[in-house]
């Protein structure tokens, strides 16, 4: 969650203030990066005890101390840990994917000296919300927006504590690229959600066919999701002021006063940055917080230079799920949408064929939104579900073929096979799982035994870890294209 600077009193009187951060960094200066959120757990314990505020003082100190840098951020609740990589041009993503993954080894190393255990699964399969918000972070912010949580933001509550995920970050070229690929990615969203999910078959307890991710996402209503001027928007300008007018008027349950101290609104009511004008309170810092209590699929989302001030704003895609290959396969297929126009294009066509025509953008919302359904209630199906006017495992296979033919891919052919397996086969992370922890007692005897190594090679997926076992269970099946 993007850290505010409550000491950043300039007020910001009109759009004209802040346009020129949402410029964009210029295809020469354009740079992508990655956020992966991890859970940690002790095994030892009988009910895999989520990894405790003390405990996570100790991991975060620790790693940073000794692997460099400020990499290991803190999520609102203390099982979770943010991993955060360098960002860097595309050229250079094989070194972004070797900082990240050297990164996250010392930080699940430094876990182990202490008795915790990276999740095998993006959440608890067991952990209820309730479980999870107990366990807050002595964050200031965090406390007043969960601690506890407002009568009526449950829902989001939950969402925060419940799930975790992979955030891909592009620092667009200019406004009309922003629009392109944020309009791309959402196009997108529903078939990314599906390949990338790495969930045991269970939420918060109990048995889920469903896309959990997806399901507490739901919850963020206005917060979250597509906003509406995806819809409408003509150009990047366009697209961009909209997003400022949505910040603007976003309800806000809590802001900054003059003295940078929090402000509580009581439950049931809202503020917001327009309405804090009249306390003369319209602050870059309730501004930026404002934004940041945003939480679309596609979010745009500030950058900041070495004195924490905003000094631009990218693009962050933020429905990939968290697993062995995922922190870099999702990058890769970021990168190559944002910086292989031919890639793009292709992916475009492709779109357009399942009834997506992102030329028309008012006419995506209804296939999309029964798109987004299909995904968020699939039943146990996974890609065996409706997609636009098709499938999305027949999507998929086309998807793949795109994908292996990007330039910008030509040296990645290993990195992106657990992608092209589960796009080729239809056996996603989760849908392997489903197979392999029919119970839950199952599901959590293997987060006890699994050997933590296996995170050292991102270039496997779920099948790849688990196909002797599939094959024995039901030795006729044919788990690969």
């Amino acid at each position: 969650m993007s850290d505010i600077n409550p000491a950043d009193t300039r007020l910001i009187e009109s759009i004209d203030d802040v346009w020129p951060l949402y410029q964009g960094a210029g295809r020469e200066n354009s740079k992508t990066g990655v956020e992966v959120e991890l859970a940690f757990f002790d095994p030892q314990t009988p009910d895999l005890k989520p990894m405790s505020v003390p405990q996570n003082k100790v991991l975060k100190n620790a790693t940073n101390s000794a692997c460099g840098g400020d990499f290991a951020r803190n999520e609102p609740t203390s099982d979770t840990m943010e991993v955060g990589s360098i960002a860097v041009c595309p050229q250079s993503l094989r070194v972004v994917m070797d900082n990240l993954q050297a990164r996250m080894d010392c930080l699940t190393a430094k876990a182990a000296n202490i008795g915790l255990k990276r999740s095998y699964f993006q959440h608890f399969p067991e952990k209820t919300a309730a479980d999870l918000l107990t366990h807050l972070m002595d964050v200031p912010r965090y406390i007043a927006m969960w601690g506890p949580p407002r009568a009526d933001m449950q829902g989001e509550a939950a969402y925060f504590s419940v799930c975790k995920s992979n955030q891909v970050s592009v620092s667009y070229f200019n406004p009309d690229h922003a629009l392109e690929n944020v309009r791309r990615l959402y196009t997108l969203a529903p078939f990314l959600f599906m390949i990338s999910e790495n969930t045991a078959p269970f939420n918060e307890g109990k048995a889920f066919a469903n896309h959990a991710g997806m399901h507490h996402r739901a919850s963020l209503k206005s917060r979250g999701g597509v906003p509406p001027y995806v819809f409408t928007a003509k150009t990047g300008d366009e697209y961009l002021r909209a997003h400022i007018d949505a910040v603007m008027n976003n309800p806000l349950f809590f802001y900054y006063n003059a003295e940078g101290e929090i402000i509580l609104v009581p439950s049931g009511s809202f503020t917001s940055f327009n309405a804090l004008r009249a306390q003369n309170l319209n602050t870059a810092a309730n501004y930026f917080f404002a934004q940041s209590i945003l939480w679309p699929d596609v979010k745009i989302a500030a950058l900041k230079d070495e004195n924490d001030l905003v000094n631009g704003h990218r693009f962050e895609a933020r429905m990939f799920g968290v697993g062995l290959h995922q922190h870099q396969t999702m990058l890769l297929l970021t990168a190559a949408l944002a910086y292989d126009p031919v890639f793009a294009s292709g992916v475009d066509l492709l779109l357009r064929k399942f009834g997506f025509d992102q030329s028309k953008p008012e006419t995506l919302q209804a296939p999309l939104m029964a798109a987004y359904k299909s995904a968020r209630e699939h039943d146990g199906q996974f890609l065996d579900i409706n997609y636009g006017t098709g499938i999305m495992a027949a999507f998929a296979r086309k998807f793949a073929d795109l994908l292996e033919a990007s330039q910008l891919l030509a040296d990645f052919a290993d990195e992106i096979s657990p992608l092209l397996t589960i796009l080729r086969t239809g056996w996603t992370d989760s849908k392997v799982n489903a197979a392999m922890f029919p119970t839950l007692d199952k599901a959590l005897d293997f987060q006890r035994s699994f050997d933590p190594e296996i995170f050292k090679n991102p270039n496997q997926n779920a099948l790849s870890l688990f196909e002797k076992e599939l094959k024995t269970q039901n030795p006729a099946a044919s788990l690969r294209a």
